[in-house]
């Protein structure tokens, strides 16, 4: 038997929230105080970066700080983007639970699994960003203090990268399967399907600040632009294939309540084309049932098949994982035909 939770059960969303907290969630600060600490401690080790190179700064332009802020922020980025991921996805999973008809214990599995960081994952993932970083950086300074906080800096970023990326494939994957079990579809109201693709364009949202942070700050890739579209397709590519079971139900519920629709239209023609006389009222009463069901029709026809609220939320979630080839692709023009050379 199902039991219907509803999304306000605070009981839940805090159990939830305890499965998911992160390893930086675990230090005794608040969590802004930990953004705000990283982001000074990136900013800082871009400046002893440069300082070694030009120690009086006497070289310093705006391109320079401006390539410089990249680092910070996107380390500030990404700690804001994981607490997004876990966050939004309890907040959703709350609210999506009456939709799914299995059990409680069935979907707290679903829930363990999208939110719950594995702390061996997790801790492979470190070793590997240790990895990277020692073998790709080879011309540390002699001091120690600045060795330490500039590879440290390094692997930090590494592995948050890392661990987002991560939890985004992760949410990906469960997402997917759970958008293939039993749904509660209403052709006329998707509102309760909706938390499925709020999740799906938070899980492929990653890819876009990684990608459009650079281009902003330092100007499109000279020669790996097919990076960006390969990216921003993949984008697309984990925006609607967690969906995929979710729509096939929308569109199969749509294509049941469109074959009564005609069913019971056909009742009707066999009614009016009936050899005997067929009084006044009831002649009105077939017509207001046929206009009711041609506006019925009309409703479920531009209903979305998709968990989105309009076909225009479609559009804008597609124009959102887009977002980095389109600013690549009007870039190049502007930089082709407005200021060629």
């Amino acid at each position: 038997m199902v039991t219907v939770a509803t999304a306000d059960k605070v009981d839940d969303l805090q159990r939830w929230s305890g499965w998911a907290r992160l390893a930086l969630e675990r230090i005794p600060l608040p969590y802004s105080a930990i953004v705000a600490l990283l982001g000074l401690l990136a900013g800082a080790e871009q400046l002893l970066e440069y300082s070694l190179d030009d120690p009086t700064f006497s070289n310093v332009t705006a391109t320079v700080v401006t390539r410089a802020l990249v680092f910070p922020i996107l380390t500030v980025y990404v700690l804001i983007f994981l607490r997004i991921l876990k966050r939004g996805a309890v907040k959703a999973l709350a609210e999506l639970r009456p939709a799914v008809l299995i059990s409680d214990e069935e979907y707290d599995d679903y829930v363990r699994r999208m939110v719950s960081p594995d702390r061996r994952v997790v801790t492979a993932l470190l070793a590997i960003s240790v990895a990277i970083m020692l073998t790709s950086t080879s011309d540390l300074p002699p001091s120690l203090p600045a060795a330490v906080l500039i590879l440290g800096s390094y692997v930090l970023f590494g592995w948050l990268l890392l661990t987002m990326f991560c939890a985004s494939i992760q949410q990906a994957l469960v997402l997917r399967a759970l958008a293939r079990r039993p749904l509660v579809v209403n052709v006329f109201d998707p509102t309760n399907l909706l938390p499925f693709g709020r999740l799906s364009l938070m899980h492929s949202l990653p890819n876009i600040g990684v990608v459009v942070i650079p281009l902003i700050l330092l100007g499109p890739p000279a020669r790996a632009g097919y990076l960006v579209i390969l990216l921003s397709l993949a984008t697309v590519l984990a925006l609607f294939v967690p969906l995929w079971g979710v729509h096939k139900q929308m569109d199969q519920a749509q294509e049941r309540a469109l074959t009564s629709i005609h069913e019971q239209f056909t009742e009707i023609q066999s009614a009016l084309l009936q050899e005997t006389e067929t009084e006044v009222e009831s002649l009105a009463d077939l017509a207001d049932r046929t206009n009711a069901l041609a506006h019925l029709r009309k409703i479920i026809q531009e209903s979305p098949s998709w968990p989105f609220k309009d076909t225009a939320a479609v559009a804008r979630a597609v124009v959102a994982a887009l977002s980095p080839l389109i600013y690549f692709v009007v870039t190049e023009i502007i930089r082709a035909y407005l200021f060629p050379g």
